[in-house]
């Protein structure tokens, strides 16, 4: 029978002692609901801006010659003029998206980090208040782009603000490591993880029906303009609940330096740290999580410049359905992790088979009888898609010491930015290449790349067998030992 150690308790090896990290107890914040308002909050008002200002680009390159309130086509003749002339506008908008994917994904890959780990030692609020005074700034910009008519290039500062204080993954970084700081022992980290990600999806399904019905209502410009507006407002709001109605969980320490090389290192130190066990495993399920959400990031960008041309031509209230239908998955991930919480691999693996089935069907759609029914069949399929991203991030947290979750999410948030930087461009190009040739192919390439994903998955779980799920959940101990996950 193993002998039980006290958190701090130095282990012995075959070459060294080295020393456990100590799990300090959670913090009780001021209200069960802590940080979820703001994710919901902002996360509603960057999605429905994200999608309208895809529709705006694409109406502005278009000359203002598409239809405001349906269909985007002329015709079903692929050898039409008009037919062709949408290809290249569909082209032409695709790169507009990539350009300002890089202006706010490249600051965002340093900013990201340096706030995740400073989060650690100076506060985890810090995490959050920094990327929605970007986001703030950026939906300021584009409203005025709107408002006035300004040039679009305009929107590329105002991208490139929010890269430069961290953009969403900071704040979405912020976010999970806040919960990670207030769950500690036992399976309640994977379900509050699963709650945060449950709300993002309300979050997706709220901006896809409001922002469907303020472009349906009102047109271009105010149904662009009217949503910036209240992205602003929402912003300003949650600024304030972050300053005001959350507690802190990582106080500053007194005596602790604010310009200190040791605030902005902790990241480094959870690969360095000498531990008992391999970090090798927390290596690939990060890169695993970021090439996963190389394609979980693109994939609605992909998708809605796909839908709206042809030959589908959707009206925007059907990409909004179809956000919906997609949004809704997150609840049902979020019961499947509470009841299969004992089971983390498993859970995973269920992800993967469905974002599998989801993106193939949405691949062949153009070619069944009936392609939106096949479409919505595809947002069945893929109902529990999320639940990997989800499961991943709280298996990695599992891995390093409560003060570490800042510097780990500060990683996890790098690696979304970098997969926008990286993926983003890629899958743009591919898709832009691939429309004369099979135009769902790039949702064929996006299964595969879930399958290299499950693969990674498994290598982890098959090539370290001491990391037995029964262990991960054990409510009495958790110690900083990848061989008990």
């Amino acid at each position: 029978m193993s002998e039980t150690k006290m958190p701090g308790e130095e282990t012995k090896t075959s070459e060294k002692t080295v020393q456990d990290p100590p799990q300090p107890e959670a913090v009780q914040p001021y209200c069960p609901v802590t940080v979820e308002p703001i994710a919901f909050l902002i996360i509603t008002s960057v999605v429905m801006n994200l999608t309208l200002q895809q529709q705006y680009i694409y109406y502005r390159i278009a000359n203002g010659t598409v239809n405001q309130q349906g269909s985007s086509c002329y015709g079903n003749s692929s050898n039409s003029s008009e037919y062709q002339e949408r290809q290249s506008d569909q082209a032409e908008a695709i790169q507009w998206a990539t350009v300002l994917q890089l202006a706010s994904g490249i600051p965002a890959l340093i900013v990201t980090v340096l706030i995740g780990s400073l989060s650690d030692k100076l506060g985890r609020k810090l995490n959050l208040i920094i990327p929605i005074l970007g986001t703030l700034a950026k939906f300021l910009l584009a409203a005025f782009v709107v408002q006035f008519n300004l040039p679009l290039a305009v929107l590329i500062p105002a991208s490139f603000i929010n890269g430069l204080t961290g953009n969403n993954p900071a704040l979405m970084g912020g976010a999970y490591a806040y919960i990670a700081d207030i769950t500690v022992e036992g399976t309640s980290r994977y379900f509050r993880h699963a709650i945060l990600s449950a709300v993002f999806g309300l979050a997706v399904i709220v901006s896809a029906l409001g922002g469907s019905f303020w472009f349906q209502a009102l047109g271009i410009p105010s149904g662009i303009s009217q949503p910036l507006w209240f992205g602003v407002g929402v912003s300003a709001f949650s600024l304030l609940y972050a300053i005001f109605a959350i507690k802190e969980t990582c106080p500053r320490k007194p005596g602790r330096q604010l310009c200190a090389l040791s605030n902005i290192s902790g990241f480094v130190q959870l690969f360095r740290a000498k531990r008992k066990t391999p970090i090798w495993p927390l290596g690939v399920l990060l890169l695993t999580f970021f090439i996963l959400f190389g394609v979980n990031s693109s994939v609605m960008g992909v998708f809605l410049t796909y839908a709206i041309g042809p030959p589908f031509c959707w009206a925007p209230d059907y990409v909004g359905y179809f956000q919906v239908a997609i949004g809704g998955g997150a609840f049902l991930s979020m019961i499947v992790i509470k009841l299969l919480s004992n089971y983390p691999y498993g859970m995973m693996t269920m992800g993967y088979v469905s974002g599998i089935g989801c993106l193939t069907l949405m691949g062949v759609a153009a070619y069944t009888p009936n392609p939106d029914v096949t479409f919505f069949m595809a947002a069945a399929v893929g109902c529990v898609q999320t639940s990997s991203n989800t499961v991943i991030r709280t298996i990695m947290s599992k891995m390093v010491g409560q003060d570490e979750q800042g510097s780990l999410f500060g990683l996890t948030s790098f690696a979304n930015s970098l997969a926008g930087v990286v993926f983003a461009p890629l899958w743009n190009l591919v898709y832009a290449r691939t429309i004369p040739i099979m135009p769902g192919m790039i949702f064929l390439i996006f299964a595969g790349v879930n399958l290299l994903c499950a693969v990674l998955t498994g290598f982890v779980k098959f090539s370290v067998p001491d990391m037995l799920e029964e262990s991960l959940v054990e409510k009495d101990k958790e110690e900083h030992d990848v061989t008990k996950l």
